[in-house]
């Protein structure tokens, strides 16, 4: 029933515009016939002289019909602007035949056809100029109204795009948040699961009167080591949510690749891991942080590290170029896939299998960096190795 009344209502509505179109040129052909029916009555009744031949001598303007043709250029004009190019044509030929048989049968004056036939030239000329600048005219000004509305479309839809990213960053945020709780209600209810699993057989042992000190060593030592695990994590998540400024001082990057190394070097050793180490020795010293870039660096290196479990090459690189000193710590492992590369420096994404990681080194490492207002970028092709570049400018200014 709506469609056909909204179908009705469309027919209606188009029948009264085709009702409206047509009036409105019925109205104009009128006064054009009209216009065209002075002129003719004018052109043929009047033979007034214009000028005094006998004063002036003879002239090619010698009569009122001339001036009478003359008025034949207000319905070209008006033509042309109601009905343009093909009103002016028209209307033009209309002039034409009209002045015609008076200018061939009847008039006395010399030259009537050409008299005649400039007049008309002359008119159609300005009335078909007149048209197409109009259409030019018009042309331009719905170019113009359509541009206006794209653009105002097209700001409407930005305003609405801004509105699509707005709405997204804040889903975004929500849905880390729950990863984020989620992750960290796992990696902590882990280790203490595993304390009260051995807390409660301490208890049962103890009043049971059959807990041998070896037995009792080796539970406190796990507990220990879980604890431990908790605590590391406790102080990753504060590291990564307090984000403190670093304490900047003169820093030998080197120094700070080196150091690194030293923490990891056990860890390599035991998986046969080859090291090279590609450390420029004339670099400038940067204005950093050392423990955070120690941080970061280590981080980089275990990864590393972790990534050739089956033993492989580790490369250290520094240089130095263009005001930026570069870190570049290179493996030879399992690589990274394509769908994880934007993943990297997510809180709690972990690629290790056989080893339990937390993930928060890499997000960990890209906050610092940050702060030190360096970069991280990472290259990878899985099953050939992977490399993650630290960008550090050489200036920092220091934060308070």
């Amino acid at each position: 029933m709506e469609r056909y009344l909204e179908d009705h209502l469309l027919a209606r509505m188009s029948g009264w515009q085709k009702h409206t179109a047509s009036s409105i040129f019925n109205r104009h052909s009128l006064i054009l016939t009209g216009l065209l029916v002075l002129g003719i009555f004018q052109y043929y009744v009047d033979r007034t002289p214009l000028v005094n031949t006998a004063f002036f001598g003879q002239t090619f303007f010698t009569g009122i019909h001339d001036l009478n043709r003359m008025m034949f250029f207000i319905p070209i004009i008006y033509a042309s602007l109601v009905f343009r190019v093909r009103g002016s044509l028209i209307t033009s030929t209309i002039f034409l035949v009209i002045v015609l048989p008076r200018a061939l049968f009847f008039s006395t004056y010399p030259n009537p056809l050409a008299r005649a036939l400039t007049f008309v030239v002359f008119a159609a000329l300005v009335g078909f100029l007149l048209a197409t600048e109009v259409n030019r005219i018009e042309r331009e000004k719905k170019i113009r109204d359509e541009l206006s509305t794209v653009n105002r479309k097209l700001r409407e839809n930005i305003q609405k795009l801004e509105e699509s990213r707005g709405q997204l960053i804040q889903a975004d945020k929500l849905s880390s948040l729950g990863q984020l709780a989620a992750s960290i209600a796992h990696e902590v209810n882990n280790p203490l699961t595993g304390i009260l699993v051995y807390t409660q057989l301490l208890q049962k042992k103890i009043a049971a009167d059959m807990m041998p000190k070896e037995t009792a060593l080796e539970y406190l030592s796990k507990m220990e080591h879980e604890l431990v695990r908790s605590s590391k994590l406790v102080r990753n998540l504060l590291d990564f949510a307090r984000q403190s400024p670093p304490s900047f001082r003169k820093v030998d990057l080197n120094t700070v690749i080196s150091r690194a190394f030293e923490l990891a070097a056990y860890s390599a050793k035991l998986q046969h891991i080859q090291t090279t180490k590609e450390l420029d020795p004339a670099l400038p010293e940067l204005i950093a942080d050392f423990d955070q870039l120690q941080q970061v660096c280590t981080n980089l290196i275990l990864n590393a590290i972790q990534s050739m479990p089956d033993g492989g090459t580790l490369t250290l690189r520094t240089s130095f170029s263009g005001g930026w000193l570069k870190v570049e710590v290179q493996d030879t492992g399992y690589g990274i896939s394509p769908e994880n590369m934007n993943k990297l420096f997510t809180p709690f994404f972990t690629t290790k299998q056989e080893i339990k990681g937390v993930g928060l080194g890499l997000a960990v490492s890209y906050g610092i960096i940050q702060r030190h207002h360096g970069k991280i970028e990472v290259q990878s092709d899985e099953g050939q190795g992977s490399v993650f570049s630290l960008h550090l400018p050489v200036k920092q200014e220091e934060e308070k």
